[in-house]
């Protein structure tokens, strides 16, 4: 199945919860990782590698101005 073909049926179940949903609310319903993710069920609150770094110079150079 192509990246295509995958999103297509992540969107298709994405509107099928999204009826369930508003046909019973309230309603708890199973949603496997792949779904959720694509829905935004998941925030990246992490910071990306570089910024950790950035931050990481940063404070050895305010050490520096310091002494």
């Amino acid at each position: 199945m192509n990246e295509n073909e995958v999103k297509k049926r992540l969107d298709e179940q994405a509107r099928q919860i999204d009826k369930d949903l508003s046909d019973n609310p309230g309603a708890a319903l199973e949603v496997d990782q792949e779904l959720a993710e694509h829905m935004g069920a998941f925030e990246e609150t992490a910071i990306s590698l570089e910024d950790a770094e950035d931050a990481s110079f940063n404070a050895d150079e305010e050490q520096s101005e310091e002494s």
